[in-house]
């Protein structure tokens, strides 16, 4: 019996949890799939981003549709309303979501502000705040978005480099990041005015720090609540355990990490544009993963964005370019 062997058989006598590092302790098991390219409740134009509420209903930001659509969790449509256009990044917070909004898209003629919205999770609008531009409070094509439990609203700010944090009501409270591959810095390796550089999405862990995904650098970090740099970890090695290999439909040339979730182990799961969706410590050692193939078959991926995890190990994975939802459950290996 060899080490690697023995430390398992270990594990399993005295359930012991082993992360070595070439033995996968983690996968998925796909459930459910929904959704196809279209205007219908049920269907999707580019959804973008997901969020779980605490009944376990799915809200998807339809991103072209300019709506949120609302499921239970085996994808039967319960709900759907008009949000402001150009919808992507989704969070709840209590009865409340959250949700911020590009300035243009293939789809409109004009452009509209970069802006956060607060909406009931009925559809009604309570609040929106931001401009387009770089100065406090103002956004260029914010992204991912999370609310801490003392009410602190954290926006991935994308091309402006940087990550905003508001009050519930919207009011500036401080920033963090610019330009560069330094901890503390977001996408310096790819044209400034790009906003594949990050941060995309952030996510709080339950002590409250923050992390970030950086497509272009093929990298996570982690901050403290006011921005202090603590971890960064990650590669474009196209192979699990990588964020790396290029986006292959529509000639586009996408890479990176950019959906973010902690399931309730406190393992990270993050999408890549690769297709892969893959498990790590928040150290940033691989446990597992599934998606290895790109493609539009049940369980493959073209492009995966958000992704939300239940308290059951549950993952909704959006599938944003085969428009539709992916459900898997975590499988223990």
């Amino acid at each position: 019996m060899n080490r690697c062997h023995l430390l398992l058989f270990l594990a399993i006598l005295f359930g012991w949890r082993v992360w070595a590092d070439d033995v996968p302790t983690v996968s998925a098991k796909l459930i459910t799939t929904w959704g196809k390219e279209g205007e219908a409740p049920g269907e999707f134009n580019i959804p973008i981003g997901v969020a779980l509420n605490a009944a376990g209903e799915v809200f998807v930001t339809d991103h072209y549709n300019n709506r949120v659509q609302k499921f239970d969790a085996d994808g039967k449509p319960l709900a759907h309303f008009a949000v402001l256009p150009n919808p992507g990044g989704i969070t709840v917070d209590g009865d409340r979501l959250y949700l911020t909004h590009f300035p243009a898209s293939r789809m409109m003629k004009d452009k509209v502000p970069d802006r956060v919205s607060v909406y009931s999770q009925d559809g009604k609008l309570i609040r929106e705040w931001g401009s387009s531009g770089t100065g406090d409070g103002e956004f260029d094509f914010p992204g991912g978005v999370a609310v801490s439990k003392s009410g602190e609203v954290f926006v991935a700010d994308q091309t402006n480099r940087r990550v905003q944090v508001f009050d519930r009501e919207g009011k500036f409270l401080r920033k963090w990041g610019e330009y560069g591959v330094q901890p503390g810095q977001f996408g310096g390796n790819t044209n400034p005015k790009s906003r594949v550089g990050g941060p995309n999405f952030v996510m709080l862990d339950s002590a409250g720090d923050v992390f970030t995904t950086e497509a272009s650098v093929g990298r996570v970090q982690k901050f403290s609540p006011e921005g202090k740099p603590l971890l960064a970890w990650g590669t474009l090695e196209d192979k699990p355990g990588g964020f790396g290999g290029l986006f292959t439909a529509f000639n586009a040339k996408l890479v990176g990490p950019i959906g973010i979730a902690m399931d309730a182990h406190g393992r990270l799961w993050i999408t890549a544009v690769s297709g892969r969706v893959q498990c790590f410590t928040p150290e940033g050692k691989y446990l597992g993963g599934f998606g290895d193939t790109q493609g539009t078959e049940p369980g493959q991926f073209y492009a995966p964005h958000g992704i939300a995890i239940s308290p059951r190990g549950e993952i909704f994975v959006v599938d944003s370019y085969n428009h539709r939802v992916q459900k898997f459950e975590i499988v223990e290996k």
